[in-house]
């Protein structure tokens, strides 16, 4: 484990060279090798701040627990008679913060206001050598706490696992009723929630750019359904494919140039490529047979695809240009919903068998492997990668309605996505926030 040690940078970190490594021993049961990190409420120098500094610790600690690689140890680990933090950090007790705790690492961070900005002073103190392996500085809009709290959350995963966390990543979804559908965007952890779309139609299956600034769906706003592509700096929707038949399951090239979808222009459901301003439409299968749901591959070079040329649907991959079509679906029950994730190692999807539902699936990009990453025998489908491929998230019906859900892949552990307080689905999980 890298170990630094330094003062504040302000937005990048301060890694000086490492220390020596301490024998980490686990003092809370056999097997559970996540680190133990204490978060207190942070410090303040205004008390008018103090519920804002409470939300941002709360934050941190979603963020911390949610990537499966962190325990927060509980209020009842503080140290006896602790009321607050103090802002002066000469005045943190480290000796005492690592007796009671039991915790690896502690975190500490100062809330101030200046004009309109939020300043958050974050520090991450290794309490077994007593050494700060953490600091940053963090300016945001006074209305954008949470922000601030989730790029901190980044770090610390970064340090602890060499991969940065999610907590900047927003995802966009579908929600409203059966005959009212409108695409939404929130944080990852469901906060913030806004309403995108204003169609009073039906508007679902949506799918965020490599940059995060469009989003690709299919509506039917104009009667039939077709494609289109939300620009979230304009707040303009345009045409991506208005052709005669099914137009369905755009999904973008990595580089954000290009749109793989599913059209039936032709008379039989095939995948096409086309340019993200709905030019240049080429096809990419052509069989008797219906082939849908593309999604590239991280690097652009393979697009998996469902087909049902084998008799039931079944996740098949392909180059880039439509060559070596083959399956890679095989473990039985119908397959389809393809993700890949962002590191090209795994492809998540659906599988359904008659009486169990439809699952979520994980197989390696090759086809081996596959393994279920869900078990709730309810309707579990639409999975989406977070952008350190450590999670997959997707609609499931097992509480009797429609909600976004998650599940660490290495862990198995689910979590229902909070502070959705409606019918969500087809969630699309995007990349870091700058």
């Amino acid at each position: 484990m890298k170990r630094c040690h330094g003062w504040f940078c302000v937005l990048t970190l301060c890694c000086l060279p490492a220390l020596a490594q301490e024998v980490r021993i686990n003092i809370e049961g056999v097997g559970d090798v996540r680190t133990p990190i204490v978060a207190p409420p942070f410090a303040v120098t205004d008390p008018a701040m103090s519920s804002v500094a409470k939300e941002m610790a709360e934050v941190i600690t979603f963020d911390l627990e949610f990537s499966g690689l962190v325990r927060i140890m509980p209020p009842a680990n503080y140290p006896p008679g602790f009321v607050a933090l103090d802002p002066d950090v000469a005045k943190l007790d480290l000796n005492a913060w690592q007796m009671s705790s039991k915790a690896e690492n502690l975190v500490f961070g100062v809330v101030s206001r200046e004009g309109n900005q939020l300043v958050t002073q974050f520090r991450m103190f290794d309490l077994i050598s007593k050494n700060q392996v953490l600091g940053q500085e963090l300016r945001v809009e006074l209305k954008h706490p949470r922000l601030a709290a989730h790029k901190f959350s980044e770090e610390i995963i970064r340090h602890i696992n060499g991969t940065p966390g999610i907590g900047t990543s927003e995802i966009v979804f579908s929600a409203g009723e059966t005959r009212h559908k409108e695409i939404y965007v929130a944080d990852y952890d469901g906060a913030n929630a806004l309403q995108l779309t204003k169609h009073n139609s039906v508007s679902i299956k949506p799918e965020i750019s490599p940059d995060g600034n469009k989003i690709a769906y299919l509506s039917y706003k104009d009667r039939y359904g077709f494609l289109y592509i939300f620009d979230r700096r304009s707040g303009q929707s345009v045409p991506l494919s208005k052709e005669v038949g099914l137009n369905s399951a755009p999904a973008w090239h990595p580089n954000g140039t290009q749109l793989v979808m599913t059209l039936s222009k032709d008379g039989n459901m095939e995948i096409y490529v086309r340019n993200a301003d709905g030019s240049n439409a080429r096809r990419l299968t052509n069989n008797t047979f219906g082939d849908s749901s593309p999604v590239f591959s991280p690097d652009g070079q393979q697009i998996a695809f469902v087909s049902d040329r084998g008799g039931s649907p079944q996740i098949h991959v392909m180059g880039a240009d439509g060559s070596n079509q083959r399956r890679v679906s095989l473990q039985g029950g119908n397959s389809f919903d393809p993700s890949w994730s962002p590191d090209g190692k795994f492809i998540a999807y659906v599988v359904e068998k008659k009486g169990q539902g439809a699952e979520i699936y994980v197989m390696d990009a090759g086809g081996g492997n596959p393994r279920p990453v869900t078990n709730s025998h309810g309707n579990n489908e639409n999975p989406t990668w977070s952008a350190d491929s450590r999670h997959v998230m997707f609609m499931s019906s097992r509480t009797g309605s429609h909600r976004l859900w998650a599940v660490n892949v290495a862990t198995g552990e689910e979590k229902q996505i909070p502070r959705l307080n409606m019918l969500c689905e087809g969630p699309s999980w995007g990349g870091r926030r700058q």
